[in-house]
């Protein structure tokens, strides 16, 4: 597996219910070839126990996400925005209509 690194001061997390539903996601994009994603181990601060995140730097790349997965609503448990202010990241939860 290719790792992609996603550097950036200002990114997108979109959070699933399952790490299974992220897991599965990540590998139908990545046998698509889309690399705008990375698999990621969600922040302890926003979920609890092992969970997965899919990372991605512009907030209009969710449109190939819901092109792979027609019930793409269901499986997500939220979209932040993650931004490093002053060495600290901070997540803020997105309102976004999937």
């Amino acid at each position: 597996m290719q790792v992609r690194k996603i550097n950036s001061a200002e990114y997108y997390i979109i959070l699933f219910n399952s790490k299974n539903h992220a897991i599965h996601l990540n590998y139908l994009l990545e046998k698509k070839g889309y690399r705008k994603f990375q698999l990621i181990s969600t922040p302890c601060r926003l979920s609890k126990g092992c969970s997965y995140s899919l990372k991605f730097n512009k907030l209009s790349d969710l449109e190939y996400l819901k092109r792979e997965n027609k019930n793409l609503s269901q499986l997500v448990n939220g979209i932040y925005e993650v931004q490093r202010i002053k060495g600290k990241k901070t997540y803020k939860k997105l309102h976004y209509v999937i």
